[in-house]
């Protein structure tokens, strides 16, 4: 988990990583979620001022972090993420590992395999604002964050800092990777939003503690009537077992980008629980 505790004058510390992920989903109000049959991008009309949704394909996403001692009291962190999206070849594997649980598909069984099919429709409007269907199989660039990271308190047991983060080099996810065209969408900028992140490590014989509280102002970076802020909260608890072996369990909370509305659960705020050795 992140810590509190900033790298030493001098240090620097690079982080790789790469992440796939399968996702099928849909809203209720989605054609499919009556007739598997129904058109991916169709949508049933709905008494809701947000957004609904219908998502079925795979992403692979990279990470590279650069962190850097720059003094005592401030660190500095450069991030760069590229993307791609695909319809991928995962779906019969999850559908069996399902079965196997006894776990139910949500349907997926019964639309076509290995499909790349997003849509984001309007319920206020009556109309799609975003749909993804061609295949990106090279990698996209994605964004790139510069953050600096301030000591307030920095004992031998005990640490608390905040960091100033901003995005950049993000054109393509917020402009060209939608196929359709919007009107009056605003001028993309380079740092148009920024993120304020407190975080809280404390360190004792056998075990640690670790929590930070974000809170994201996206401005026009997300849909129209997106939240203009995003909150962000975890808390981890990390035993050391043996001089090899740890154990961690996380839990990680954060605000929908969509908002709020009564007629699904799609702007509820979204919880993961992880645990690992």
């Amino acid at each position: 988990p992140n810590t509190a505790f900033l790298m030493a004058e001098g240090d620097f510390f690079i982080q790789g990583s790469y992440t796939s992920l399968n996702t099928y989903v849909f809203s209720g109000n989605s054609a499919k979620a009556n007739d598997p049959a129904g058109a991916s991008d169709s949508f049933d009309p709905a008494s809701s001022n947000s957004y609904s949704v219908y998502f079925d394909g795979e992403l692979d996403r990279r990470f590279l972090r650069v962190f850097y001692g720059f003094n005592d009291n401030i660190e500095l962190q450069l991030t760069y993420r590229d993307i791609r999206f695909f319809p991928g070849t995962l779906d019969t594997t999850i559908e069996n590992f399902h079965n196997l649980l006894s776990i139910g598909n949500q349907g997926r069984e019964n639309t076509e395999r290995d499909l790349l099919e997003v849509f984001i429709h309007d319920n206020q409007n009556q109309e799609n604002v975003f749909a993804l269907t061609k295949s990106t199989s090279a990698f996209h660039q994605e964004s790139m964050t510069l953050g600096v990271k301030l000591s307030i308190r920095d004992t031998a047991t005990e640490a608390i800092s905040f960091k100033l983060s901003s995005n950049f080099s993000d054109y393509y996810i917020e402009r060209e990777i939608n196929e359709l065209s919007i009107d009056d969408q605003p001028e993309h900028s380079n740092f148009n939003d920024y993120n304020l992140s407190f975080y809280y490590t404390s360190l004792f014989p056998e075990w640690s503690l670790y929590s930070g509280f974000s809170i994201a102002n996206v401005q026009s970076s997300l849909l129209k009537r997106s939240p203009k802020e995003i909150y962000y909260f975890f808390l981890g608890l990390n035993w050391h077992l043996s001089e090899s072996w740890d154990f961690l369990i996380q839990t990680l909370e954060y605000s929908s980008p969509f908002p709020r509305d009564n007629v699904s659960t799609i702007s509820a705020d979204v919880r993961e629980v992880t645990a690992g050795f």
